[in-house]
């Protein structure tokens, strides 16, 4: 019975340690592979910091390539989407966002609690449209009136050009008073050289 002890007592021995061995595998690989995780987190962050300087400069007028231009296109028409889902949130809660700080204040609020600045009020946006419709309704008005009178001009050139031999027979007498003119002016050159 000494001997089986033994070998149960041996065999558990060899058990332990191929376990301990096989933990320490594992951890070593645990610690490689979190490395390896660090290292690929970071790498995505400073992809994300390029692309977020590349957009940052399409978004102040620097050129970008084409393939790069139209991804930042699309990243801003995603923003004016954002941008318009979060304006609706915040006016069904009864605010506005702060135009300097970007955070929520009340839609009543002329300055912004958090940063000061000056929250443009529904009036005063309402005011704002109706002076830009004007504007244009201005601009739409005057823009009619000069193709009216571009269409005018064009009536007058085609009346004028139904009648040549009037014009022919004024030109030729235009002609010849200029040229006795010169001539004239001419001779008293002449005289007083």
């Amino acid at each position: 019975m000494a001997n089986f002890w033994d070998d149960l007592g041996n065999t558990l021995t060899r058990k332990a340690k191929g376990l301990s061995s096989r933990a320490e595998n594992l951890y070593e690989i645990q610690k490689i592979r979190n490395k390896l995780s660090a290292q690929e987190r970071m790498t995505e962050k400073l992809m994300m910091d390029i692309g977020k300087l590349i957009y940052t400069r399409y978004e102040h007028g620097e050129a970008v390539d084409g393939e790069v231009g139209a991804i930042c296109e699309e990243i801003s028409q995603h923003m004016l989407e954002v941008d318009h889902f979060r304006d609706a949130i915040a006016a069904s809660k009864g605010e506005k966002f702060c135009p300097a700080c970007h955070k929520a204040v009340m839609r009543e609020a002329s300055f912004c609690p958090y940063c000061g600045a000056a929250c443009p009020t529904a009036e005063l946006e309402e005011k704002a449209t109706d002076v830009i419709e004007q504007a244009e309704e201005e601009l739409k008005d005057a823009a009619e009136a000069e193709v009216t009178e571009a269409e005018e001009v064009t009536e007058t050139v085609k009346t004028e050009e139904a009648a040549p031999e009037a014009e022919v027979s004024e030109e030729t007498d235009t002609q010849e008073v200029v040229e006795e003119a010169e001539e004239t002016a001419t001779e008293s050159e002449e005289k007083t050289e």
